[in-house]
């Protein structure tokens, strides 16, 4: 089997970003299907959301979005050409080194589903008391969802009355594969 599974990527358009018209969207083609290596992926790219029925994988890297699709690589939110061609070498070497590596990873085929404000804020302590630097707990459960903020910058949620929510919480943002910061990750057995 061979190692490298991309030889090259195309940049085919350059677009301006609909969520940001200071940058720019691009699509890019490929030298190689990735439809095989998309699974390994979702295992190895933290918060990733895979559709294995597309199949596709869509993940944020920094402030840009970027979806990978069997013949083509999409990015928004990219600051310009050369931050483009700064991604796509980027992800050319992380999909050889993966592919090079899959009899050492196990390729995950779930679907992880983003968790929207109201899922997190249903679980926060609801006070607005602003010790997130946020002016509400609505606030704050967006920049969660939207991994702007770590949850540990909500103290009252690690507050002894507040363990039940907080552990489920905490359980919810790991399995949908949010960052979530070892000493608090849930173990299996709270799960």
């Amino acid at each position: 089997m061979p190692n490298t599974l991309i030889t090259s990527i195309e940049i085919t358009h350059i677009l301006p970003c609909l969520a940001d018209p200071a940058k720019i969207r691009f699509h890019a083609e490929t030298s190689a299907d990735l439809a095989g290596v998309l699974p390994y992926l979702n295992t190895i790219i933290h918060g990733a959301i895979y559709n294995h029925a597309v199949p596709a994988l869509t993940f944020n890297r920094e402030h840009r979005i970027i979806c990978l699709h069997p013949h083509r690589i999409a990015g928004a939110k990219v600051d310009d050409l050369d931050d483009a061609r700064a991604i796509l070498d980027d992800l050319s070497a992380l999909i050889n080194d993966t592919w090079a590596r899959r009899d050492e990873i196990t390729p995950c085929y779930e679907r992880r589903e983003r968790l929207t404000p109201v899922d997190i804020f249903k679980l926060l302590p609801r006070t607005n008391c602003r010790q997130c630097g946020l002016p509400t707990c609505l606030a704050f459960a967006v920049d969660i969802a939207s991994e702007k903020r770590s949850i540990i910058q909500c103290a009252p949620l690690f507050d002894a009355p507040l363990k039940d929510k907080r552990d489920l919480l905490l359980t919810l943002l790991t399995d949908a594969g949010y960052q979530v910061p070892s000493p608090f990750r849930p173990t299996d057995d709270a799960r």
